[in-house]
C-alpha cells in the first residue's frame, strides 16, 4: 500500500473514532528520540520477508490452528496478543518478527527479543505510557506509526496489528501471505468496528 492510499483510510479511521492525528505523531516523536541509535533499519524485514512464504498469525486462533503453525516452514509473523494465545500451549515458541502496539508484559517482549525475534513497535495516541516504559528497556526494534514516517519511524499501512503485519509482508516482497487466526464477526463494540477496518483494508489489498 502506498502512502497515500493508506493516508485515505487513516483521515476516515481518524474521524471515525475520534483519534487525534497530533498524539499520533507525538508518541512517534517520543519512540525516535527515547529510541535513537535502537531504531533498526527496514533491511532487516527486507532480507527476512522478501521471496519467502509468510504465515500471519491473528489471536482469533482455533484448536486446529496450533498445529499449522508449528508445522509452517516458512517466515512466521505473530500480531499482537496472538503471541500469548500460542505460548500458552508451547511455552517455548518464538516468532521470526512480532508486531505489536506493546499490550503485552515487558518480559515476554524482552524475552522474544533475546531470542532473536524481530521486534517491529507501533507508537500511537493511546500508548504513549507504553512507550515511555517499555522503549528503554529494549536493545533494538522496527518502529512504526500510522502517521507521516519520518528518519527510522515507519509507516507500512494498516490499522490494527493483524492488518499490518500482512501489509508489512507484502510491503517487503513476500512470495505468499498465509492469515490464521482471523475472525472479523467475533468481537463487539469498538473493537469489532477496528477489525472492521482492518478487513477493509485486507481486502483492498487483495490479501483476503
Amino acid at each position: 500500500m502506498e502512502f497515500e492510499e493508506w493516508f485515505e483510510f487513516y483521515k476516515k479511521i481518524l474521524m471515525e473514532f475520534n483519534f487525534s492525528k497530533d498524539e499520533d505523531e507525538r508518541s512517534a516523536i517520543i519512540m525516535s528520540s527515547l529510541a535513537r541509535e535502537k531504531l533498526m533499519d527496514t533491511l532487516i524485514l527486507d532480507k527476512k520477508i522478501r521471496d519467502k512464504d509468510v504465515l500471519v498469525i491473528g489471536s482469533a486462533l482455533r484448536d486446529e490452528d496450533y498445529e499449522k503453525i508449528r508445522n509452517f516452514e516458512g517466515v512466521k509473523i505473530t500480531a499482537g496478543k496472538s503471541i500469548i494465545k500460542i505460548r500458552e500451549l508451547y511455552p517455548n515458541f518464538i516468532p521470526d518478527i512480532h508486531v505489536t502496539d506493546m499490550e503485552e508484559d515487558d518480559d515476554l517482549l524482552l524475552e522474544l527479543q533475546k531470542n532473536k525475534c524481530i521486534l517491529v513497535l507501533h507508537a500511537h495516541g493511546d500508548n504513549i505510557d507504553r512507550v515511555h516504559s517499555l522503549v528503554p528497556k529494549l536493545l533494538y526494534f522496527i518502529g512504526t506509526t500510522q502517521s507521516i514516517p519520518f528518519d527510522k519511524v515507519y509507516n507500512f499501512g494498516g490499522f490494527t496489528d493483524g492488518d499490518r503485519s500482512a501489509l508489512m509482508a507484502k510491503h517487503f516482497g513476500a512470495r505468499t501471505i498465509k492469515l490464521i487466526g482471523f475472525d472479523f464477526e467475533g468481537a463487539e463494540g469498538v473493537k469489532r468496528r477496528k477489525l472492521e477496518w482492518a478487513k477493509r483494508i485486507l481486502e483492498y489489498e487483495k490479501l483476503i
